[in-house]
């Protein structure tokens, strides 16, 4: 079986939740939406990209994360 770990490899991401709705009960309903971003992204990025989504959309900003993420290399 091919083996599709390589390690080193990294990645980073934007991670959104967004409240869309609100349910029967009045809680609210989140949705996440995850942007590719490069690797010299800052929190400073993020919050702008952040402020300039919220304000154009339909719904509202939760919270929002970096993620990144490294290969550690081949599993056995």
């Amino acid at each position: 079986m091919e083996n599709f770990f390589r390690g080193g490899v990294k990645m980073k991401r934007l991670s959104i939740r967004w409240i869309v709705g609100e349910n029967e009960h009045g809680q609210p309903i989140y949705r996440r939406q995850t942007l590719s971003v490069s690797d010299d992204f800052t929190t400073a990025d993020a919050q702008a990209v952040v402020n300039i989504l919220d304000k154009y959309s339909k719904y509202t900003c939760e919270s929002a994360q970096i993620v990144s993420t490294e290969n550690v290399g081949d599993v056995e």
